[in-house]
């Protein structure tokens, strides 16, 4: 079915129904409904959505999904075309409001399409909407086409058919030209300024970051998002561009709304709150894919600056910070002039500018040499530029092609910008806090081969070091059951719930990051299941045995932990944030999706990765039919389960100081979604609620 045939049966004549006239009696008989004395129009209502329903026997999820993508190719032909959108609006509306997707199959469709529409142009005659919501209702189909018909406007080409509307190749990178052109004539710094200029009264003071999101609703968001990550990668590719004089407010205008058209036709913006979506596991991959696209256009890695030299000394721990070196220089000058340029300016939203000699007065005990160093080779990126070969979001590194290993962008990878020889700039405080320890973790990669190795360790020592400061009762350790073999990262013990820690240092791929799907399923394979598979083998074991007796180094030490009719609460904790894949809402669908799920490779080229995630996929299946021996037990069996960054956590632990108080901090944002995709969005949300229901009660 396409939107051809369906407005030829829809104008192949009108609806049969008005000839009832609105008499009860004659709609009772038109419908087949035998009379009574208590005859309503509601009743008629019911025997045609119930007679649509029956128009197919097979395929009512797909019939549903055909009429969401006839109404989306009708209202791209109304914006293009100026067609006519009623009555083929209503009737879809209506016919999928009929069908429903009431099964989870992708069964062939099998039914009378012209009698399912005559029935639901009846019904649209009998009981019309008269809906005034249309654009907020279907916000993301109404935008993308007029964004589309915007750069359409301007001369650029789009290709509309059905079932796609997409810029044109050439036009594409018309566009994204245009943007960097505009961006260069303007100077890349002064785009920054301007970015966070109008960022800032969005900054959150606590965690000292940017809230990129629009207010929490139920229903969602009605205009494009401005793509300001994508904006600063852009602006830092051309800082070597200083100009002036095109830096105007009218450039500023046609930047913004050039680049929010090309951000909406990309088509990754959701607009409904991610708690009304679905996932299944045939569609998965692309909605991993959109969401790293989304990510990469709109969102903007962030960190507590003043989380960071924490950060450093902690996952650093085992290495002596006076002797150590970084190309030379010792960890700690390194970190002493880290936490100068993040923290001596600290009031500042956007660029901070550094010369030489003013880190050179500020630390006399370090070498000019050594401070030269440091700036130069472990914290500024290449004098060639940054981003150099990025333009498009999806731009990612190709290893195999040596002329495309370095593609994508590389920005967050050093915090300073090179802007002269002895001039460095730092882009945002909040926004570069992340880069000073991919700086590091880099510098010293080349020096010491094993550490990737202690990482993970040094991660799990830190965070206990955390908790313990803060009073929380925590214990690690091995257990061996019967033959079953496990290993505790962090079990936290608190009145009301064990909460099983698991530490994993792998990030986000350069490649996943970008959009490429195979590898943001490798990545979260490696990161999310396999630290989820852990902690549900350790749910396993205390629910069966109602204990969990510890062995941390000396084995004549044991630690039990007791379940004590508790509940149980799984978590991930990776280094760095995962962004949108951290969402509670996203992982739960995640796992329910995959959890009867087998992937395999085409090209046989992954099939040991493929395998590894079969295997993470087919140990937490078999986990949950033990916790949930009764098949009608299970009720969201993953609500249990998140994945946070050590600087979430670190984040978290403000204002903890007992076992009891971290799970209350957790529990207030447990039971409660935003749509935003953004654990720090949401916690601050929450905070504030609850600090405006106190200034209420007082």
């Amino acid at each position: 079915m396409n939107l051809d045939e369906f407005k030829v049966i829809v104008d192949r004549e009108p609806p049969r129904i008005a000839q009832c006239n609105g008499n009860l009696s004659r709609l009772y008989e038109y419908v087949g409904l035998a009379s009574s004395s208590m005859q309503t129009r509601a009743a008629v209502s019911r025997e045609l959505h119930s007679q649509i329903q029956g128009s197919f026997s097979s395929g009512h999820t797909l019939v549903s999904q055909m009429c969401a993508s006839l109404r989306t190719d009708l209202i791209r032909q109304h914006i293009f075309s100026s067609f006519p959108i009623d009555p083929y609006f209503d009737i879809l509306d209506r016919l999928q409001d009929a069908i429903g997707a009431t099964d989870d199959s992708h069964d062939q469709i099998i039914g009378d399409w012209g009698n399912a529409i005559r029935l639901a142009y009846d019904y649209v005659e009998l009981d019309p909407w008269h809906r005034k919501d249309r654009e907020k209702r279907y916000a993301r189909d109404y935008n993308v086409a007029r964004s589309a018909f915007t750069l359409r406007k301007l001369g650029y080409t789009i290709q509309v058919k059905p079932g796609l509307l997409s810029l044109e190749s050439n036009s594409e990178k018309a566009v994204i030209a245009t943007i960097e052109r505009v961006i260069c004539s303007m100077g890349g710094i002064n785009v920054a300024q301007r970015i966070f200029k109008a960022l800032s009264a969005s900054y959150d003071t606590d965690q000292q970051r940017y809230h990129l999101n629009l207010r929490p609703s139920i229903i969602g968001e009605w205009i494009p998002h401005m793509p300001w990550g994508y904006l600063i990668q852009l602006a830092v590719k051309h800082v070597s561009s200083q100009s002036n004089s095109a830096n105007s407010d009218e450039n500023w205008d046609l930047l913004c709304a050039l680049s929010q058209a090309y951000a909406s036709v990309l088509d990754v913006q959701p607009y409904q709150p991610s708690f009304w979506g679905k996932m299944n596991a045939v569609d998965l991959l692309s909605y991993l894919q959109e969401m790293a696209v989304y990510d990469t256009l709109f969102r903007i890695p962030q960190m507590r600056p003043t989380d960071v030299a924490r950060i450093a000394a902690g996952i650093f721990y085992w290495l002596d910070m006076e002797t150590i070196l970084i190309k030379g220089c010792s960890l700690d000058d390194v970190l002493k002039i880290i936490n100068h340029i993040l923290n001596t300016h600290s009031d500042v939203r956007g660029p901070i500018f550094f010369n030489m000699r003013e880190i050179e007065r500020e630390f006399p005990e370090i070498p000019k040499r050594i401070i030269k160093k440091i700036l130069r080779e472990v914290l500024s990126h290449s004098p060639r530029g940054v981003n150099q070969q990025f333009s498009h979001p999806l731009d990612a590194p190709i290893p195999q092609d040596p002329d495309l290993k370095d593609r994508g962008h590389d920005f967050f990878l050093y915090p300073l910008l090179q802007i002269s020889a002895k001039e460095f700039v730092l882009l945002d405080r909040s926004v570069c806090a992340p880069a000073c320890l991919e700086a590091m973790l880099t510098s010293l990669r080349r020096e010491n081969k094993e550490l990737d190795d202690k990482i993970g360790g040094a991660m799990e020592h830190f965070i206990k070091q955390e908790l313990i400061s803060r009073g929380v009762t925590i214990s690690s350790g091995e257990y061996n059951i019967d033959g079953v073999h496990g290993e505790c990262d962090v079990v936290i013990d608190a009145t009301e719930t064990v909460l099983f820690a698991e530490v994993k240092k792998k990030a986000l791929t350069r490649r996943a990051k970008a959009g490429a799907d195979l590898f943001l399923l490798m990545d979260l394979a490696d990161s999310f299941l396999a630290s989820q598979k852990q902690a549900g083998r350790h749910e396993v074991q205390l629910r069966r045995q109602g204990y969990l007796d510890l062995q941390f180094g000396d084995p004549t030490q044991v630690h039990r932990i007791e379940l004590k009719n508790r509940g149980i609460e799984r978590i991930t904790i990776s280094l760095f944030d995962f962004g949108s894949f951290q969402d509670r809402v996203l992982i739960q669908r995640f796992l329910v999706a995959t959890m009867n799920a087998t992937f395999t490779d085409a090209t046989s080229e992954y099939d040991n990765k493929f395998k590894s995630l079969n295997l993470h996929l087919a140990d937490i299946h078999d986990q949950v039919n033990e916790i949930y021996s009764n098949p009608s037990d299970v009720n969201h069996p993953f609500f249990n389960c998140w994945y946070l960054s050590l600087p979430q956590v670190l984040i978290l632990l403000d204002h903890v100081a007992s076992s009891d108080d971290f799970r209350n901090a957790l529990w207030k944002v447990r039971h409660l979604s935003t749509g935003s995709s953004d654990f720090y969005y949401e916690l601050s949300y929450v905070r504030k609620l609850h600090e405006d229901t106190n200034q209420v009660r007082e």
